[in-house]
This record gives structure tokens, sequence and C-alpha cells, in this order.
């Protein structure tokens, strides 16, 4: 996995550097999207729905907050049951162009996220929490076409009724490509590749390991600083 990280990073900005792009990445938009993820360790598949919200401030800055609600199904393995998590995630990061047309952006964000999870049929539950780093590419490619990919290091805590705190590390990589139909609204497609496959820290707030999202965004205004 971190070799398919690497490379596609490394693919991303090559191709940036040699693509004149008509627009910049845009940091205002709303969105909604449909993820698929694989179940924690042996247990299933998980599935369910995220809204996010970004916002660009003081040219270079910007504020991301989501929220994911879903359920993975036991199928027999570490949990005997289907599980209920939901929970959310913010960013404060920073944005930088590496070309004169503004069209691909370094990003470094910081994370946290906290997350809760209902085990069916059960007593108690779990929470986690966590912060970390993130570093990546954002390249509109063409006027239609948006390319990204990440690296997140992830630091957190699982707090499992009557088991008590698990602490853990993760890094994940996150690669996505988005389609714009019109200029405030596009599709995009986002993976998740989890290098250990047993987080629960992906970029998506996911159970497990690798996770595709699916979204609708809207994007609007310009940096609301200007």
């Amino acid at each position: 996995m971190k070799r398919i990280g690497i490379a596609v990073l490394s693919a991303a900005s090559l191709l940036a550097a040699g693509t004149a792009a008509a627009a910049e990445p845009q940091w205002n938009y709303g969105q909604i999207g449909w993820i698929q993820s694989d179940g924690f360790e042996d247990a299933g598949e998980g599935d369910g729905f995220k809204i996010d919200g970004s916002i660009g401030f003081l040219d270079n800055y910007h504020f991301q907050l989501s929220y994911e609600d879903g359920t993975y199904d036991g199928d027999g393995g570490y949990y005997s049951g289907d599980t209920d998590w939901d929970g959310y995630r913010t960013s404060l990061g920073f944005h930088q162009a590496i070309n004169s047309s503004g069209s691909t952006q370094f990003i470094a964000n910081i994370n946290y996220f906290d997350i809760d999870f209902d085990e069916d049929g059960a007593e108690g539950g779990a929470t986690a929490d966590g912060y970390g780093l993130g570093f990546g590419l954002r390249s509109m490619i063409s006027e239609k076409v948006e390319l990204e990919g990440m690296i997140n290091w992830t630091k957190g805590n699982l707090d499992v009724d009557y088991v008590g705190d698990i602490d853990y590390t993760d890094t994940t990589f996150v690669v996505g490509g988005r389609y714009h139909w019109m200029p405030n609204i596009s599709t995009g497609l986002t993976l998740t590749l989890n290098d250990n496959g047993a987080s629960l820290s992906n970029s998506d707030l996911g159970i497990g390991g690798d996770s595709a999202l699916l979204d609708l965004r809207y994007s609007f205004g310009s940096d609301i600083s200007k």
C-alpha cells in the first residue's frame, strides 16, 4: 500500500508540472457522499453517508468539518452483530500553489476526529478519538478534471467498554478524482488505502481498512476573507 500511495503522489506531481490548467482548486464547498468500507479485521463490510464542508480564508488557509454515520456487518468476525458508528472530523490546513497558474497546490493539514460505536444487541460500546497530520497535492489538470493525493498519519485512542483504552498509530493514503460538470457542481470518487488494514482512523472515519467515497459537491464563492 505504501508503494501505491507514493507512486500516485509522484505521478500527480509530474502530471501537474506538465499541464497548464485553467482554474485553481476550490476550497469553499459543501458535499454529501456515500461510503463503502472494509470491516474491522474480519468483521464484514461497512457503508454509510458523509457530509462535508470546507471554507477557505486568508488566501492560503482552510478549515474543514465532516460528519459520518454508518453501519457495518459483523459477519461472524470479532464482533458478532452489526455495529453502528457516527462521528466527526475537523481539519485546519495550509495550501500553497506550486506552479505559476495556481492549478496545483501543496496541502498540509492538522486533523482531529471523534467516533462512537454501538454494537446491536450488546451492552456498552466504544469511542475512538485522535489527531494527526496530512500532506498532499490537489491539481486541476484541466477545466473539468481534478486529482488529489494525500498521506495521513494518525495517533489515536480506542476506549472499549469493559476492556479499556487502546492506543495506536496509523498511516493511510488517499487518492481521488473529480469531474466538474459545471463551475459549481462536481462529483468525486475518493479511495482511502490503509496500510495495516485494521484502522479505526482512516480519512473517512471508517471502520477497518480500505474505503471508497462517492460524493456530490457544490462549490461557492471565493476565499471568505476577500
